[in-house]
């Protein structure tokens, strides 16, 4: 597991250092009204997500170990072009609901949901190293090509983001696929309706979870755009991505959490990595919040241009949100891999009551800085109430998450391996 763990750090390390380039790029070829344009566009491919993760998402990792490869893929590729559909309809001709960009939507929602499709089904086997592949080559191509339009072509403009895009989950795809390929049983079976109930099932209340969290993170975008205008979320979109940054220690440790806890029998021994893991969450995510708020408004200033001076003070309003949330990742992978969904979706559930309340008090009034404490606000109180139930829910007690010695023996064995890794 540490190897999984080791590997996924370092890929996750690579993720963050390009989407830190990709935000230096937009940010100074696009202006603040493009990159608000572009937070616009990559919101909805993400609500398109959601759909389509009902039963591509989590359920697949869950059920990759119990049930054959080729019927989880048919019946993930089916629920891609029934959602896809739908949605593309619902965003093309609805009133109110309609979107400028309604076939990119589509198409990039088919290439993204089918690679995911593929890694999850190859995490749900432990091909961790593969997953972590795929997904470090979609971004870099994404990151190749965008250099190519913005520099050779001389087109600085959103459109060539968006075909940038297209070209790194094009290849992502048809890589991820070929990988896949030796894990399918030879011989094709159709599913059983059976099998479509019980993916939507388990996903069911994880899609909630993550529904929820997603309009956690980002109805704040909504709100700014609604009362400020769309020049308020390019604004904004630097803190919130380089705060974001901050999770990836968390994230790294959860994909390698989840597939393991998946496959655990024992509830005891899913909560106890759980807790160890939690604790060397936060003693890595510390320290990265705390350097991105203490470098200067100047700094930012040059880097990413005149607009984005605050960005400090941002990261500053949300960083105990942040640390929350770094926290918040890894119980809740010991829920949905426990299957206990349901406990996601309240915590998820209840931080969105507390967005709503927070951003429509806070941000028509103090705009990108509402929408900051917005966020911290409701990432406390998400970590605060899955801390609660983890405890109420096993036979750990608040003492058990208190740092120990060995805690810190533990993360400084991992950090010498990631070194001798490196």
């Amino acid at each position: 597991m540490i190897g999984n763990i080791i590997n996924t750090v370092s890929t996750r390390i690579a993720l963050a250092a390009l989407a830190i380039v990709l935000l230096l790029l937009n940010s100074n070829f696009l202006g603040s009204e493009g990159l608000g344009i572009v937070g616009i566009l990559v919101l909805e491919v993400a609500i398109y997500l959601l759909i389509s993760n009902l039963i591509c998402g989590g359920s697949l990792i869950y059920f990759a170990s119990k049930k054959k490869q080729n019927e989880l893929l048919i019946s993930s590729y089916t629920w891609i072009l029934i959602t896809a559909s739908l949605f593309f309809f619902v965003t093309s001709y609805v009133p109110y609901l309609q979107s400028d960009f309604a076939k990119d939507v589509f198409f990039l929602g088919l290439l993204q949901s089918g690679v995911g499709t593929h890694i999850n089904l190859l995490a749900g086997k432990q091909k961790i190293k593969q997953f972590n592949s795929i997904t470090l080559l979609q971004v870099v191509v994404q990151m190749g090509s965008l250099c190519v339009f913005y520099f050779l072509l001389d087109q600085a403009n959103v459109q060539a983001f968006i075909n940038s895009t297209y070209l790194g989950y094009g290849l992502a795809f048809v890589v991820s696929f070929i990988r896949l390929i030796p894990q399918l049983e030879k011989n094709i079976s159709l599913p059983h309706f059976s099998l479509f109930k019980e993916l939507i099932q388990y996903g069911f209340y994880l899609q909630i979870a993550n529904v929820t969290q997603l309009l956690n993170y980002r109805l704040s975008y909504l709100l700014l755009n609604h009362y400020s205008g769309v020049s308020a979320v390019g604004t904004f979109m630097p803190g919130v991505q380089l705060s974001e940054g901050v999770l990836l220690p968390s994230k790294s440790i959860g994909i390698v959490q989840y597939a393991k806890i998946s496959r655990l029998k024992s509830r005891k021994q899913a909560a106890l990595l759980s807790v160890k893991l939690l604790k060397i969450t936060i003693l890595l995510s510390l320290p990265l919040i705390l350097i991105l708020i203490l470098i200067p408004s100047s700094i930012y200033a040059s880097v990413l241009k005149e607009d984005f001076r605050n960005t400090p003070q941002i990261i500053a309003l949300m960083g105990i949100g942040v640390l929350a949330l770094a926290g918040e990742i890894i119980l809740s992978r010991y829920f949905s891999g426990t299957g206990q969904q349901k406990v996601n979706a309240s915590s998820s559930s209840l931080g969105l009551l507390v967005t709503v309340v927070a951003g429509f008090s806070l941000i028509p009034s103090f705009g990108m800085w509402g929408a900051a404490i917005t966020a911290s606000c409701s990432f406390v109180s998400i970590f605060v109430f899955l801390l609660y139930r983890m405890i109420r829910s096993t036979d750990l007690q608040l003492r058990d998450f208190w740092f120990r010695k060995e805690d810190v023996v533990f993360l400084k064995r991992l950090i010498r391996l990631v070194r001798r890794k490196g």
